[in-house]
């Protein structure tokens, strides 16, 4: 999977698209995240693909709430579509994968190619919204499998954006949620994960360092104003647990907040617990027991 090759054109990945966040009960999923302070909206059906999804939108970045709607359509995937159930048969819900927009998905199946990198695609999917409009898009998945990995999606929309943003507005969220800043992600080996994102996705590398309370060596990207982290675990603590339960992929999401005390007011007007984040008064961890074991950070809007 991390073959060392010559590298084929250049990469066009432009900016970050969306998190995915795997969860049982479609509906349930939706009104915890309201609890939670989030404006979220009736996603739609994936045709042919046997989920549905809930859309908690910015502006072009976003998080989806997917879920299985008919798991006999969702088998057909193959082991694409046996990993979401396999993980929705262990946990009520978590932080699954995530989304990479690109400007020529042709061209980097072309580089994954030559640089060793095994991917599926690209190929089309489809988005039936409840108003009756159909978004579609395509997808070039890396290792075939986008659910815990340790490695984004890439997706390539046919949907122009300002078409996408007027049938699906960025909600104004009562926590004050203004944007993805950044995500993390847990890998067995930093230094193949490493290649992976600079040589083979043709990201830039920021700065490698320690995350003690995380008990992990970590090596940050950055895309645009985007962060990702990726955290080998160096002992005990949060990095190893995750590693230990779930496999390689996505930790925590990072979101900017316009007002943290906004957020908290949300969280104590619906019974919910505060938890800050390592006693940092700009950082607040919502709680995961009702985002359904995903592991969301809001931080403050610089």
């Amino acid at each position: 999977m991390y073959e060392n090759s010559e590298a084929g054109g250049m990469p066009m990945i432009v900016r970050f698209d969306h998190a995915v966040i795997a969860v049982r009960d479609l509906t349930a999923a939706i009104q915890r995240y309201q609890a939670l302070g989030f404006v979220v909206s009736p996603g739609g059906r994936h045709t042919g693909r046997g989920t549905h999804n809930a859309i908690i939108r910015f502006g072009l970045d976003y998080i989806e709430l997917l879920s299985i709607y008919n798991k006999a359509e969702l088998g057909a995937r193959g082991l694409n579509g046996q990993a979401l159930a396999n993980f929705l048969e262990r946990h009520e819900g978590g932080l699954v994968g995530y989304a990479l927009a690109t400007a020529d998905i042709e061209q980097d199946a072309e580089r994954l190619h030559h640089t060793g990198l095994e991917a599926e695609g690209p190929f089309v999917m489809q988005r039936l919204r409840p108003d009756g409009r159909q978004l579609s898009w395509r997808l070039l998945v890396p290792g075939n499998v986008p659910w815990r990995r340790p490695w984004p999606f890439l997706i390539q929309w046919d949907t122009p954006d300002a078409e996408r943003l007027s049938w699906e507005e960025p909600g104004v969220h009562p926590n004050g949620a203004a944007g993805v800043a950044g995500i993390a992600l847990v890998v067995r080996d930093l230094e193949r994960a490493i290649d992976l994102y600079q040589r083979q996705l043709g990201l830039t590398l920021n700065y490698q360092d320690e995350v003690s309370h995380l008990g992990a060596r970590r090596a940050s990207f950055q895309l645009g104003t985007l962060a990702i982290d990726l955290l080998e675990p160096t002992g005990i603590g949060l990095a190893q647990r995750v590693l230990n339960e779930v496999g390689e992929g996505p930790l925590e999401l990072i979101l900017t907040s316009r007002d943290l005390g906004q957020a908290r007011n949300v969280l104590l007007q619906n019974d919910l617990s505060i938890e800050p984040v390592q006693d940092d008064s700009a950082l607040l961890l919502l709680p995961d027991h009702q985002a359904l074991g995903a592991r969301i950070i809001l931080q403050t809007q610089v």
